[in-house]
């Protein structure tokens, strides 16, 4: 493992109760103790494959931006898991204030990794790069997990021995999946085509880091003139590497809201991002996989009333 600049904030003062982050901190009884606190990372840090081998565990890789901290659930119901947080900072003047937030509101199952600016894709390689675990799940802030998450993910591993696992998000979990003394329920796999890979969202790739070594195009992404398709494009940087892609057929995540492939179509810098995200995977504007997602996709764009931006900026 390269120099890894950390402090150890068992150590560190009692965050100020004058932040302005203090209102929304969590009722006192619920907060962490001084000894179980988050660990706060001082810097980026690389982290190479032989270290990650002699930790074959599982760490959650969370994004997120200025204020969406506070959305950070406590993931309570997995105990023994593990959590980076990688936050964006879009003043870096507030820095103080959201690591007193952190201290006082998560606990040693977290690390927590403030940096300036902004790109999702840069959060993302920021995250992969410092996680100090073999086995890395994408996550963004606003995302519950599977009680049993933790448990499917490694065992998805051992089956399948692949590079990156796929596992479709839920708007919701059935009731009776949300039981953590519930037996995990039985997943299935299949390999990706480069076709299936358009289908997966960031929240959906589980990693072995000791064979996944693409890296997000940080041109793709929200934060950047093309805020989408980076987890097709690092998937199949990945596929054209001879990773082992595999996809489950159960979801550990659920997140209701919508995700930022799914409107492709309403602006003109949305359907030129979906077309040159495409081109960049595949080589061309023009390739069969761009050709047969236009067609797929144009009817979708007509029923809300944007083919027209779709078909004239899609092939820009």
């Amino acid at each position: 493992m390269q120099n890894i600049v950390e402090q150890d904030v068992a150590a560190s003062a009692t965050p100020s109760t004058e932040s302005t982050a203090a209102p929304r901190h969590a009722d006192a009884s619920a907060q962490p103790t001084l000894d179980s606190r988050p660990r706060v990372l001082v810097g980026a840090r690389q982290v190479d494959d032989s270290a990650r081998r002699q930790v074959p565990e599982l760490t959650f890789l969370i994004s997120t931006l200025d204020d969406g901290l506070y959305s950070v659930p406590r993931h309570d119901a997995l105990p023994g898991a593990r959590f980076l947080i990688v936050h964006q900072l879009s003043d870096p003047a507030s820095r103080e204030q959201y690591r007193e937030y952190a201290l006082a509101n998560f606990d040693s199952r977290f690390e927590y990794l403030a940096i300036d600016g902004r790109g999702l894709s840069k959060s993302r390689n920021t995250a992969l790069a410092a996680c100090a675990t073999r086995y890395a799940y994408v996550l963004d802030d606003d995302i519950e997990l599977h009680p049993q998450a933790v448990a499917l993910v490694m065992e998805a591993f051992t089956c399948t021995e692949a590079a990156a696992i796929s596992f479709p998000h839920v708007k919701a979990f059935p009731l009776h999946e949300r039981d953590p003394d519930r037996p995990a329920p039985p997943v299935s796999f299949k390999t990706h085509s480069l076709m299936s890979l358009a289908r997966v969202r960031s929240v959906d790739m589980a990693l072995d880091l000791c064979q996944f070594h693409a890296r997000f195009d940080e041109q793709f992404g929200l934060g950047t003139d093309q805020p989408s398709g980076e987890e097709f494009i690092v998937l199949s940087d990945a596929r054209r590497q001879g990773a082992r892609l595999m996809r489950a057929n159960l979801g550990i995540v659920a997140h209701a809201g919508v995700t930022s492939g799914s409107d492709f179509y309403s602006t003109p810098a949305k359907a030129r991002t979906k077309g040159r995200m495409f081109a960049r995977a595949t080589g061309s504007r023009f390739s069969p996989l761009s050709l047969a997602f236009f067609l797929r996709k144009a009817p979708v764009a007509m029923k809300h009333g944007h083919l027209a931006t779709f078909a004239k900026h899609y092939f820009r």
